[in-house]
């Protein structure tokens, strides 16, 4: 079985777009046939298959993705597994004729074919030159690789830069060594490949060079990233106030932070604007106070919802705080926590930070930060959405 893969047609592609099928299943194909148009980031490219045989499978529907090396199509190459041939006489007398001529050259003396076997070695090297892309023909002249020897090699019908820096990796450096060259996003090209190098020796390259650890960015931080983005091309005032937090420190049973949700609730509903959201022709204007409240951890930013908070009793608003401590510590939070607020709270006062500015959160009207409380005043920063507060 023969597979064609998703080619990698640029070095910035990541998957392709299937245009359209030139072949079906079942169909009998030849080695240089064109089977499909595939869509990449910068063109539209023709795919062929590089082996005789018939049409098995075509995996990706017209008009779908697929990732770079996922498989799109598989060819039967043995005819006789994938169709029962049924000989009519006029097949039979074509073999019969076809085992007369091979008895009949047999017979004759036998001629110097060399020419002609390199005629079609050549012929085969030059198809398989044609699929690697330029970059990789580029870093295989720099590093004096055949091309014919990196098909052999890596068994692939396309070739892109990656593959060669691969084939290098494999012969010049020990496992351990091409770990350290994967983490730190290292090249070959950085050591003299004169002998086998280990990860005594790309450890010390990355040392003396200091070479920086790069950390890849997860699901949560690009969307932290995503949300203070939009946040910063808002037009937003700042309001900076003092409170009396005389009640909030009597009646410590339950959290500030509860307190502060239910008043800011109750505010809420007196001042629809608090609870609104701005699209792109109108201003929608909720029901509830929900309110976002910010959560982290030593690498993480959480906006969960307090949902409906106006709805809550006190002690109800200090349970729905405590579930979300247990979701950050056991990272069990999910899309939904953090959906439908429209004011933010962020709270650092009992880290000891007097006051501070906090970002609006994604679509929310403003959001409250909550400073320490000093001499029995709590400060407060407000930061609103001019368009939607005045």
């Amino acid at each position: 079985m023969y597979e064609i893969v998703m080619p990698q047609l640029s070095d910035s592609m990541d998957e392709g777009k299937l245009i359209a099928w030139k072949v079906s299943v079942g169909q009998e194909v030849k080695s240089g046939d064109v089977i499909a148009e595939v869509e990449s980031d910068k063109a539209i490219m023709e795919v062929e298959t590089f082996k005789d045989g018939i049409v098995k499978e075509l995996l990706v529907k017209e008009g779908e993705e697929a990732k770079v090396g996922s498989v799109i199509a598989r060819i039967e190459t043995d005819k006789k597994s994938s169709k029962e041939e049924i000989k009519t006489s006029q097949e039979v007398k074509h073999e019969k004729a076809k085992q007369e001529e091979t008895q009949e050259i047999q017979a004759k003396p036998k001629l110097d074919i060399a020419p002609k076997k390199a005629q079609s070695v050549q012929k085969q090297s030059d198809e398989t030159v044609k699929n690697i892309s330029p970059k990789a023909r580029a870093k295989a002249a720099q590093y004096g690789i055949e091309l014919q020897t990196l098909t052999q090699h890596t068994g692939k019908t396309q070739l892109h830069a990656q593959d060669v820096e691969a084939y290098m990796q494999e012969h010049y450096f020990t496992p351990k060594a091409q770990q350290l060259l994967k983490t730190y996003k290292l090249e070959t090209s950085l050591f003299s490949l004169d002998h086998k190098i280990d990860a005594t020796e790309v450890q010390e390259y990355i040392d003396r060079h200091e070479i920086p650890l790069p950390h890849a960015i997860s699901s949560i931080q690009k969307a932290i990233i995503n949300n203070v983005t939009l946040s910063a091309q808002k037009p937003v005032f700042h309001m900076y106030e003092h409170g009396d937090a005389m009640l909030l420190e009597q009646n410590r049973q339950h959290s500030i932070t509860a307190w502060l949700i239910k008043i800011f609730a109750t505010v809420m509903m007196r001042h629809e604007t608090f609870r609104s959201r701005l699209y792109d022709e109108s201003i929608a204007v909720y029901p509830n106070a929900s309110i976002a409240v910010a959560v982290a951890d030593a690498k993480e930013l959480y906006m969960p919802v307090v949902k409906n908070a106006n709805t809550l009793s006190i002690k109800e608003i200090d349970a729905v705080l405590k579930s979300f401590k247990s979701k950050l510590q056991t990272k069990s939070f999910r899309s939904q926590d953090m959906q439908g607020s429209t004011f933010g709270l962020s709270n650092l006062g009992m880290l000891g930070v007097e006051r501070f500015d906090a970002m609006i959160n994604k679509d929310d009207a403003a959001i409250m930060a909550v400073g320490g409380i000093n001499e029995g005043e709590i400060s407060l920063t407000l930061s609103a959405d001019h368009r939607l507060i005045n």
